[in-house]
Order: structure tokens, then C-alpha cells, then sequence
């Protein structure tokens, strides 16, 4: 039976707004409710229907701390989510989901992170679960819930996209990438020009930025594998391209 490894973050996130509802109390008075019985069952759904769709009834939810070695890196990462309004309930959802069905909160490191130390460490036996496109950065098996796709991503497919990944950036979380550049540019820059580090540098300085700022792009845009973390020490080595 596969290990099915679940971004925890994720089904807290969508179960808590699809629970939300207005109600109209008077001819001037809204509110936004939500209900914690709709919100354990939109959870309860999520995992049944893994449970069907994987085969496997060994499901662990990885969670993220309040704050990861990525801020380090770069202070301003995911700044623009700090204005965004959190779903209600989120907090209390997120309790109930590590009391009900266990699972991991990372420490120093996103959910992704550990999802692809676990995964990378066996992936014969692991599966991904998550709908953020990062996931392709990672030589694993992994299942899409927002898309109904399980795939099998290769070493190469993998590296590739961290690349592509790192040229693009990625607004969501933060950083720009070379400036211009874009997910389909990068794609087609890459494939003209190679799958180097080289091409990566080029063409961050052809936009007037430096190797530096390409490097601090890769680290960013990379989800730690197994190589990547010592356990015992809780020593993470950062991303470095290859010679």
C-alpha cells in the first residue's frame, strides 16, 4: 500500500472557504459565517475521495510552520499574502485536522518541503498530493487533486522545470524571476538554448540582474529532497547549480 503524502496546508485552505456563506440579517446588515461541521466534512470528502482514488488508506497530512528558512533567503517571500484575508476557521480547522488524522508539522521548512524530503526518500512506495505546480520540480509520483492527474515525473522533467521555474518566477510567492521573461518565455528560452544553469544566468543578466539574484531565485523555487536534509543536525543545504 503507497504512502500518501498530503499538503496538508492545502485542504485546510479550501475546505475552510468552500465553507464560508453570507447571510442577509436585515435590509442593511451582511456577515460572513461558516459552519465547523461543513468544514470536517468537506475534509472527510477530500479524504475518502484520495482514499478511492489512490488505493491506499495510509494518508499523512504535512503541515507548514508559521515561518521557514525561505524568509532567510529572501525576507520579502510571500510578502503580498500577508494583506490577503485567511479563510474563517482556518486555525481551528487546521487543530482539529492534527487531532483527527495526525500527520506532520515541518519544522524550519514549508509543507512542500518535507512532502518532497518523505517522497524523494522512496518513491516507489510515496505518493504527492497537492495541486501547487512546484510539485514538477520534484523526480516523483504525484497526484493533482485540482486536476485529477497522477504522474510520474522524471529526474530530467524535474530538474528541467526548476529551471524553467526559476527564469519564470512565481508572483504568488513572491519573486520575479528575470524580469520579462514569464512561464512561456522561459519554456522557450530553455528549449533554444538548453537546460543549463548557463542559460538561466544569461539571461537573468540580459535583464540587468546578476547571477546572484538567479541563484536566490533557484532556492526559492526548489522543494527540498531527501540528499538535501540531515535529520539529526536539522541542517539544510541549500540548492547549488551543478558544474
Amino acid at each position: 500500500m503507497d504512502s500518501i503524502i498530503i499538503d496538508g496546508d492545502m485542504v485546510a485552505y479550501r475546505a475552510a472557504f468552500a465553507s464560508e456563506y453570507e447571510t442577509k440579517w436585515d435590509e442593511d446588515q451582511w456577515t460572513l459565517l461558516c459552519s465547523e461541521t461543513d468544514m470536517k466534512r468537506e475534509v472527510e470528502t477530500f479524504f475518502g475521495n484520495l482514499r478511492t482514488r489512490l488505493d491506499s488508506d495510509n494518508l499523512t497530512p504535512v503541515f507548514s510552520p508559521s515561518s521557514n528558512y525561505r524568509y532567510d533567503i529572501f525576507p520579502e517571500y510571500k510578502a503580498s499574502r500577508k494583506t490577503k484575508r485567511k479563510p474563517l476557521g482556518l486555525k481551528w480547522l487546521f487543530g482539529w485536522m492534527k487531532e483527527t488524522y495526525g500527520g506532520i508539522t515541518a519544522e524550519n521548512m514549508e509543507a512542500d518541503d518535507w512532502i518532497g524530503i518523505l517522497c524523494t526518500k522512496d518513491p516507489k512506495k510515496t505518493i504527492a498530493v497537492s495541486g501547487d505546480k512546484d510539485f514538477a520540480t520534484l523526480p516523483i509520483r504525484w497526484y493533482n487533486p485540482l486536476k485529477d492527474e497522477l504522474k510520474e515525473v522524471t529526474e530530467e522533467e524535474a530538474r528541467n522545470f526548476h529551471l524553467i521555474q526559476t527564469l519564470a518566477g512565481d508572483q504568488a510567492d513572491g519573486y520575479s524571476g528575470a524580469k520579462g521573461v514569464g512561464l512561456i518565455g522561459a519554456k522557450k528560452l530553455m528549449d533554444k538554448k538548453g537546460y543549463t544553469w548557463d542559460t538561466v544566468v544569461e539571461a537573468f543578466e540580459k535583464a540587468g540582474q546578476t547571477e546572484e539574484d538567479a541563484l536566490i531565485n533557484a532556492r526559492l523555487a526548489y522543494i527540498l529532497q531527501y540528499k538535501d536534509y540531515d535529520k539529526d543536525t536539522k541542517k539544510i543545504n541549500l540548492w547549488k547549480p551543478s558544474k
